[in-house]
């Protein structure tokens, strides 16, 4: 215990660690040496950070940037207030929101737990289940022999034009019917519903389309889990268990947090508070914007460019390979090409950015080299003619995207956007600092460096 405590001091005090921009009111009040700090109810043991600190190292290993205790202490602490505040501002529904999409917040946050504590225990975990009859879990289980993929099928296989909820006969259904059973699960029985309610949309389709060998797969993984589950309580006790589950609803409302601010987007869809921060930025901020990054915004105007047109892909690589061997584009213009523009030596002219006209071939010559014949390639098919063409750019002018331009305005304000909500997430994180009473163990006080 004296070195994980020897490890949290540091030269400063760890009040100055904890709260770098603010002074929260520290007490080291706490005496015993299993509990490092406390913040209202939740209080972080010894080895609830040793926990954590250990999925950050791994975590951490391929970018050589160790974490640290203190980063770790300030970091679990952080997410109390923060999902603190989060509770104060938004509804049960926004701080826990269903998906149809992704996994339910109760799902997400069992898999967690699950491997938070398989990363940890693992070596001890393996030793356990090696002592199992048949060294498995099968000892621990009893498996439905009823259901079968015919069952689920007949019962449980979507019909043309619905959708993938379950009716409200099939969820009483599927609440009724054990998968197995074993004394792991709550009430002894592991249901279809429990399984069916850990699934994401992919899952699901894969379920009520009577895939028997994918239940009973996710129904294994699942049993896994409560196994490490039941195990990891009996190591940890009651209150560093309960700690356990709040830290992980603390770092889920924080990021119901930071989504409700504008700061994280879920891959499944945009952000509305962004999107109208984004919206109410100035034009005069556009500008100035734009000023300081418009080479973010270069693009080719137009270029002046020539071309070969043959009939044939043989005859277009040939002409490739005989521009490669030191044949100079203006003979292989006057030999080869079949254009109407052959006489006035393959000159394209101008090709504009923005044209209608050929934009295939537009969109070929803006990123071909200045001053080398590019491979061959093959126009669409129009009115039922297909040709192959060897461009050569002679000249390129470029310019800038205007800030008037779409997407460039869409660029620019979603940045500074963003800049402008994570620093108002900073001067959040400053103020619940400041506003925390945080209580820590009496020997992290700076005086006990030299004990």
């Amino acid at each position: 215990m004296r070195q994980f405590l020897m490890s949290l001091l540091m030269p400063l005090a760890l009040a100055a660690a904890l709260v770098p921009q603010a002074n929260a009111s520290v007490q080291y009040s706490l005496d015993d040496e299993q509990q490092i700090a406390r913040l209202h109810d939740l209080t972080l043991s010894r080895q609830l950070l040793d926990i954590f600190l250990s999925k950050q190292k791994k975590a951490a290993a391929a970018s050589g940037k160790q974490p640290t205790l203190q980063l770790i202490l300030q970091q679990l602490l952080d997410d109390a207030l923060m999902a603190e505040h989060a509770r104060s501002l938004m509804t049960a529904d926004e701080l826990a929101p269903a998906s149809r999409v992704g996994f339910a917040p109760e799902v997400e946050r069992h898999n967690q737990l699950v491997s938070l504590l398989r990363g940890y225990f693992n070596d001890a975990i393996l030793a356990s289940v090696q002592q199992l009859p048949g060294q498995n879990f099968s000892s621990l289980v009893q498996w439905n022999s009823a259901l079968d993929a015919a069952w689920l099928n007949q019962n449980f296989a979507l019909k043309p034009g619905l959708t993938i909820d379950m009716t409200d006969e099939q969820r009483t259904l599927a609440a009724q019917t054990p998968v197995l059973s074993t004394e792991l699960a709550d009430g002894g029985n592991v249901t279809l519903l429990d399984i069916m309610q850990r699934q994401n949309v992919q899952g699901r389709l894969a379920l009520l389309s009577g895939n028997l060998e994918y239940l009973q797969d996710q129904t294994r993984q699942y049993v896994g889990g409560l196994y490490v589950l039941h195990w990891s309580r009996q190591q940890l006790g009651a209150a560093d268990w309960q700690t356990l589950q709040q830290i992980l609803v603390n770092q889920q409302q924080r990021q119901r947090l930071l989504e409700h601010m504008g700061i994280y987007a879920d891959i499944h869809d945009d952000n509305p508070a962004l999107r109208a921060r984004a919206g109410a930025i100035p034009q005069a901020r556009l500008n100035k914007a734009w000023e300081h990054h418009k080479d973010d915004f270069r693009v080719v105007e137009k270029v002046r460019a020539r071309h070969v047109q043959v009939a044939t892909q043989e005859l277009a690589d040939q002409v490739v390979a005989e521009l490669k061997n030191g044949l100079s584009f203006e003979d292989a213009i006057s030999r080869y090409s079949q254009a109407a523009d052959k006489q006035s030596g393959g000159a394209l002219g101008w090709l504009k950015r923005g044209e209608q006209d050929h934009a295939w071939l537009h969109s070929v010559a803006f990123i071909q080299p200045i001053g080398k014949p590019s491979a061959a390639f093959r126009s669409p098919e129009i009115n039922g003619v297909v040709v192959y063409e060897i461009l050569h750019i002679d000249e390129r002018i470029e310019g800038y995207l205007p800030v008037t331009d779409a997407g460039v305005r869409y660029e620019l304000a979603h940045e500074l956007a963003r800049e402008d909500l994570q620093q108002e997430l900073k001067d959040l994180q400053v103020a619940l600092r400041e506003k925390a009473a945080i209580q820590l163990n009496r020997r992290l006080q700076p005086a006990a460096a030299g004990i």
